[in-house]
């Protein structure tokens, strides 16, 4: 099952890498291809207009001056120009610079840097010669327009903007990452010693009893072995964090009642009243993984247990079939009930409503539901001051 969702996680990887490569591969043709449309435009435009030229210039009834004819081949063109002579000399310029474009007579100096621009405009376009009775005349030089120019370079300012959020993007998901990573780290430390604490501190206990009682040895080896099998469990339970474990089908309701029985055990009897009542509809066989389902259902009364603030509370446990395929479980309390601010953010690793929680309980109950067990773990409802209601949906075996 792991080396499956590696396998899957790997393909889905690849699939957006060569969707990505497409999508851009797509948006450069494209844009090549309008662009190749716009220059043959204008390539269409300049020989249309230097062929009326020359039908002027080869028809023995027309009065047209030869120099206005040239400035209205080029007059009206939104890309550069230069006409040269027979000899390449620039003549004529449109396009080129602004200053350049109202000049009847070229200086030589101007004259030299049009032609270092002739080697710009004939690497885009091969110039259009200009007859007169078998003679050329001259030569118009043409390149591209400037929206040409900017629809060249538009894919590549796209991609580079779509790679500089997705590089944005891609960090600062990566700090939240580490965050969480960090928080969980520091989470499973403290739950760690939190699960173990409890019966350590028994087992010296005992030992404490025993030195000043050898006579209790009896009772003092029966509940020393109830911690040991407690830190059994607690080994257990960790070390099937981050593998995927074995299930098999195991009754619900025995298990809910073993996770009541231990919390039942320790609940506080000083300060506040507190009863846990159980309402199971019927018991189903259920495919689990025993030791984490009641981790889950133990972390969810505990908090149930935190939530309760006054003196007394209820919390209840009811099972119930929602349908043909999923079995629920609801945790309630009557306790202080859950902000609107803090219903998005309860699952994430590192949040705590608690003054001295660590926010990893809720957290690792919903990863074991949701990704060990195929269910879904989620806050059916709350109302501040009233309690809350967290709901656990099972899929009933086929």
């Amino acid at each position: 099952m792991r080396q499956v969702t590696y396998k899957r996680k790997g393909s889905f990887k690849g699939f957006l890498f060569i969707l990505g490569l497409l999508i851009v591969s797509g948006i450069l043709l494209y844009t090549q291809y309008l662009v190749s449309i716009l220059q043959e435009k204008s390539r269409e435009s300049i020989n249309f207009r230097v062929r009326v030229l020359e039908e002027n210039l080869n028809n023995p009834d027309t009065n047209v001056d030869f120099g206005f004819l040239l400035t209205e081949v080029i007059q009206g063109i939104d890309f550069p120009v230069i006409y040269t002579d027979a000899q390449m000399e620039p003549q004529l310029c449109i396009n080129i610079k602004p200053e350049f474009d109202s000049l009847k007579v070229l200086t030589p100096e101007i004259s030299n840097e049009l032609k270092e621009e002739l080697q710009d405009l004939d690497s885009e376009n091969p110039p259009v010669s200009i007859s007169y009775q078998g003679y050329v005349l001259g030569y118009y030089h043409y390149g591209v327009s400037s929206i040409i120019k900017q629809l060249r370079w538009l894919p590549y300012i796209e991609i580079a903007v779509a790679i500089l959020f997705i590089l944005i993007g891609y960090i600062g998901f990566s700090q939240i990452k580490k965050s969480e990573q960090r928080y969980i780290w520091v989470g499973m430390a403290k739950e760690t010693a939190h699960q173990l604490g409890t019966p350590l501190s028994s087992i010296h206990g005992w030992i404490e009893l025993l030195k000043d009682n050898p006579k209790k040895l009896d009772l003092a080896l029966h509940e020393m072995d109830i911690d040991a099998n407690r830190l059994s469990k607690i080994a257990l339970r960790f070390s099937q964090i981050g593998s995927f474990p074995a299930l098999q089908e195991l009754d619900v309701v025995e298990i809910l009642q073993n996770a009541v029985s231990y919390i039942r055990k320790r609940l506080p009897r000083i300060d506040k009243k507190i009863s846990i009542k159980e309402n199971y509809e019927f018991s189903p066989l259920i495919e689990l993984n025993g030791e984490l389902f009641e981790w889950v259902i133990e972390n969810l009364v505990k908090n149930a247990v935190d939530a309760v603030e006054s003196r007394s509370g209820t919390i209840e446990l009811k099972l119930k079939a929602e349908d043909d395929q999923f079995i629920s479980i609801d945790v309630s309390d009557t306790g202080k009930g859950i902000g609107a601010r803090d219903k998005n953010h309860i699952f994430k690793p590192g949040y705590s409503t608690k003054k001295r929680g660590w926010g990893l309980g809720l957290s690792l109950a919903k990863r074991i539901i949701e990704e060990y067990h195929g269910g879904k773990l989620f806050l059916k409802e709350t109302r501040p001051g009233i309690g809350s209601t967290f709901r656990i949906l099972l899929r009933r075996p086929l």
